[in-house]
């Protein structure tokens, strides 16, 4: 009896003991997409004058509160094709890249933080 009680006991200690061994691997954590950091640089590289403070249209994308309110509008007309009603940046050849597109959605997901 004794001697299967000292096997279940180093058994069980061993189990214990390589359970614990084990490290689980923390999921690396991305920043988050924030309007200051990431999507008011690419306003300003891409929406100038327009819709910049001082710009021609009423809709300023320099201003986070505004930018935030209407982003349901900015992927719309981000998306569009070039050359078709209300595509943005407004004359442009091309769209902007599906990363700077992402960039934008992924703001939206992350909660359109300001900061």
């Amino acid at each position: 009896m004794k001697k299967n009680f000292k096997i279940a006991a180093s058994i069980c200690f061993s189990i214990f003991l390589f359970s614990s061994c084990t490290k689980e691997e923390a999921a690396p954590q991305v920043a988050k997409i924030t309007y200051v950091t990431d999507i008011k640089p690419i306003i300003v590289a891409n929406c100038t004058p327009c819709h910049l403070s001082g710009g021609g249209n009423p809709n300023k994308w320099d201003d986070y509160l505004q930018a935030k309110n209407k982003i349901a509008s900015i992927l719309d007309r981000i998306q569009r094709e070039p050359g078709t009603t209300g595509a943005m940046p407004n004359g442009a050849k091309t769209k902007l890249s599906s990363e700077t597109i992402n960039k934008f959605k992924q703001w939206v997901t992350d909660g359109t933080l300001e900061k």
